[in-house]
């Protein structure tokens, strides 16, 4: 299933990634009107239409909006959206500097951010979203473009969200903006670098996380993890 004139391709040079997660009709009626539906590209600033890209499966046929898969809504948990923000000290993977870009994979889903050039510092600063129907941990890969050899591989992190969905699953309300509901710490297995805090930040929790990418000689990638109900899904529980 594909947006007509759009392509995974397309989407990566211009900064913009979404996974399309099929809803059925009950479900896209009651997220219509409450957000904006956009056919294209995400162009606005809140990205409250990339939310519906992302949590519709949707695709112009004989102007008609086609929405598919009940079974898959049935055991569809949310979206997670994972805001890519910066590397920090990547490798050099060219002569003096590299064109890093992050892939984030969960189970047969892989989406990827736009390429910076020829920077160890690189600033991202997109939001990637997978579709979530088991808490499987996500794998983060980095990677240097290369336009006329493979890619060379910067490192990886895998990170589990599972201490971040059970505090999704309190349903806390109205905290003061920066309340820290829960630390996670880092271990010889999570890949963190630092104290990682699931905070209450504009009315909803988000996770800060510093990874420090695995079988490399260096690097960090920081990211933050936030929640996106699906209405007639199965949901957290």
């Amino acid at each position: 299933m594909r947006l007509k004139n759009s392509s995974m391709a397309e989407d990566a040079k211009e900064g913009t990634q979404r996974f399309f997660v099929p809803l059925p009709l009950s479900a896209a009626k009651k997220i219509k009107g409450k957000i904006p539906l956009n056919r294209g590209k995400a162009t606005a600033t809140d990205g409250s239409e990339e939310v519906l890209s992302a949590c519709c499966g949707v695709y112009k046929r004989s102007s008609s909006l086609v929405i598919q898969s009940q079974f898959f809504m049935e055991h569809l948990l949310g979206l997670l959206r994972i805001h890519v923000n910066k590397g920090v000290n990547l490798a050099i993977r060219d002569v003096c500097s590299s064109d890093p870009y992050v892939v984030i994979r969960m189970g047969k889903q892989k989406l990827k951010t736009r390429v910076v050039k020829n920077n160890i510092n690189p600033v991202w600063d997109e939001a990637l979203t997978l579709s979530v129907s088991e808490p499987l941990p996500v794998k983060l890969e980095v990677y240097d473009r290369d336009t006329f050899s493979l890619d060379d591989k910067m490192g990886d992190a895998v990170f589990d969200i599972q201490p971040f969905l059970e505090a999704i699953k309190m349903r806390l309300n109205n905290l003061p903006n920066g309340t820290i509901i829960t630390t996670v710490k880092p271990t010889r297995t999570n890949c963190l670098s630092e104290e990682s805090q699931i905070i209450w930040t504009d009315g909803k929790a988000v996770q800060k996380m510093v990874l420090r990418l695995q079988n490399v000689e260096c690097g960090e990638i920081e990211i933050q993890l936030s929640w996106i109900d699906i209405p007639g899904s199965r949901g957290l529980k």
